[in-house]
């Protein structure tokens, strides 16, 4: 039998039927077959091994999940062997990932839509990127990692092949949801205002309002934007001589530094410092004060010489560079990051792993054997881009005054 064969045995959901066709993607007939052996610690996230995901959509829900990227749509699913009945699942991905159907779609998932306090290894969301913007599939498993190197909160990663109504869909990145659990968990309580900002906003003028960035269940629960009003007034208005103190208060201005260094030094052009785009905002309620997430992180190194000094777009950013202790906080926090954080062995040894895990794939599927000679092509240079990225930025801050 096909390894293929196995693995969708292995993650088939039995009530779904495997007849139905969501594209033109090579099928994949679905046989009993026992489940593979998994480390006996494994979770949501582990790098360890390459995650199998199955899901059935019935046919009356088809039209809404290609058209409708708002409403989850009910699914079963398989994941490593684990059924989840009854969840939800909508269609992900901004203008450059977004797809149809018949190619290939970034997903959503929330495993308590319809059952409420339904769970997947203790988690109720989970995403599935697509990386039709990083067929390395390295960016944001290595971008992440550096956040959390220097002392900030990002979301976790792992690599998984994907099959919808007995298609194969290919290889994904799984990536944790932010929601109230997983801020929990990071900052130990998940119930301040979370705000998505979408390209290209910012929450401050000239370019943006606070009313322009999306407040999690603002209608559900009644939340208001008055504390986001509060920092973007600090932003717009604060004298020179007050900023610094202001936005203390406010804001952790040294996570934000550290998250603003990272930013320019990945040349993550399309973020929030630069292109006021993938950012999310977090109200922490043990101190009253913002900190930024990293988000959309799929097309670091396109621009790999870019300027980590370049004039930003974000108003916030504007007023860190035109601020001179401000300015020579964000200059330190960069050169901790290009000289004591980013560890190349450590970044070699990840990226390896991840390469490790990516050709357990099985190959007798036309798509999957495409995306592993993408992958295998591209990996070398997409990590020899970090590491030089690393000496460019190096040799660049000796120049500086």
């Amino acid at each position: 039998m096909a390894l293929l064969s196995v693995l969708w045995a292995c993650t088939r959901v039995p009530e779904a039927s495997p007849d139905t066709v969501a594209s033109e993607h090579e099928q994949v007939e679905v046989n009993p077959f026992p489940p593979r052996a998994l480390p006996h610690d494994w979770h949501a996230f582990d790098t360890r091994f390459l995650h199998f995901v199955s899901i059935q959509v019935a046919p009356e829900h088809l039209d809404a999940l290609e058209h409708d990227r708002e409403q989850r749509v009910p699914c079963d699913i398989s994941i490593n062997g684990v059924l989840i009945h009854n969840a939800g699942i909508r269609q992900k991905g901004g203008w450059g990932s977004v797809s149809t159907l018949s190619g290939k779609p970034g997903w959503s998932l929330k495993f308590d839509e319809f059952v409420r306090g339904q769970r997947y290894r203790g988690l109720d969301r989970l995403l599935l990127n697509n990386a039709l913007q990083d067929r390395s599939l390295l960016n944001e498993h290595l971008a992440y990692e550096l956040y959390r190197q220097a002392g900030l909160a990002a979301p976790r990663t792992a690599h998984a092949l994907v099959v919808l109504n007995g298609q194969v869909y290919g290889l994904y990145v799984v990536r944790e949801a932010y929601d109230k659990q997983t801020l929990r968990g990071m900052f130990g309580n998940g119930s301040g205002n979370l705000y998505e900002g979408s390209c290209c906003v910012d929450f401050a003028a000239p370019l943006g309002s606070p009313a322009l960035l999306d407040l999690k269940d603002e209608q559900e629960e009644g939340r208001t934007r008055e504390d986001l009003e509060a920092l973007a007034a600090v932003v717009e208005k604060a004298p020179d001589d007050a900023l610094e103190q202001k936005l203390e208060a406010l804001l952790d201005v040294d996570a934000y530094l550290t998250s603003y260094a990272l930013e320019v030094a990945l040349a993550h052009w399309d973020g929030y410092s630069l292109n006021l785009n993938n950012y999310y905002v977090y109200h922490r309620p043990r101190d009253g004060r913002f900190v930024f997430l990293p988000h959309g992180m799929d097309q670091l190194m396109d621009r790999p010489e870019l300027d980590p000094f370049q004039v930003p777009r974000s108003r916030l950013a504007q007023r860190v560079r035109e601020h001179p202790s401000l300015n020579a906080r964000f200059l330190a926090r960069l050169n901790t990051v290009v000289r004591a954080v980013w560890n190349d062995p450590a970044m070699r040894a990840r990226a390896d792993a991840v390469r490790a895990v990516i050709e357990t794939a099985p190959r007798d599927n036309a798509r999957v054997r495409q995306e592993l000679e993408d992958f295998e092509a591209l990996f070398p240079v997409q990590l020899e881009q970090f590491l030089g990225r690393r000496v460019f930025l190096e040799e660049l801050l000796q120049s500086e005054p």
